[in-house]
């Protein structure tokens, strides 16, 4: 298991979708993968790590559970916060083992069973699998904005 690494919180004003588009992407090509849009997600924050790795994080809208992604793409998983960082702790954080063990707890597979968790933003309302350019995000919203609206509210 990678060791555990602390972070701090960045001063950030927009979004940055790209890690999680790309990973989306990834999920709804792979057949080993469950699919999923990043129109389903809250950009949350943003994270400095060691190296000048960032971290961002991202919120499922109905799971309510964290993928953090870095700018590449690799996923990384919450190990707790430690005091003695101060204010502008974002806790500790590792690498996850692989990104699939990254999309398992994102707790997809509720959206299967046999009475299935309501999916606020379906795959039949998707967009195509293109990535779409800044100016044709739904779910690009201002930083700091009332996520209660969500990418649905764009639609």
């Amino acid at each position: 298991m990678p060791r555990a690494f602390r972070t701090t919180w960045d001063d950030v004003d927009t979004a940055e979708w790209e890690p999680l588009e790309r990973v989306a992407l990834l999920a709804r090509k792979s057949p080993d993968l469950p699919s999923f849009h990043p129109g389903e997600f809250m950009y949350m924050l943003r994270l400095s790590a060691p190296r000048r790795r960032h971290i961002h994080l991202y919120k499922h809208y109905d799971t309510r559970r964290y993928l953090n992604l870095d700018d590449g793409g690799h996923a990384y998983e919450y190990c707790g916060w430690t005091p003695d960082q101060g204010d502008r702790s974002g806790g500790m954080y590792r690498q996850h083992r692989s990104l699939a063990d990254a999309i398992d707890r994102l707790d997809l597979w509720l959206f299967e069973l046999e009475r299935p968790m309501l999916r606020s933003f379906p795959p039949e309302a998707w967009p195509p699998d293109e990535l779409t350019s800044d100016a044709k995000r739904p779910y690009d919203l201002p930083y700091g904005h009332d996520s209660s609206a969500g990418p649905r509210a764009a639609r």
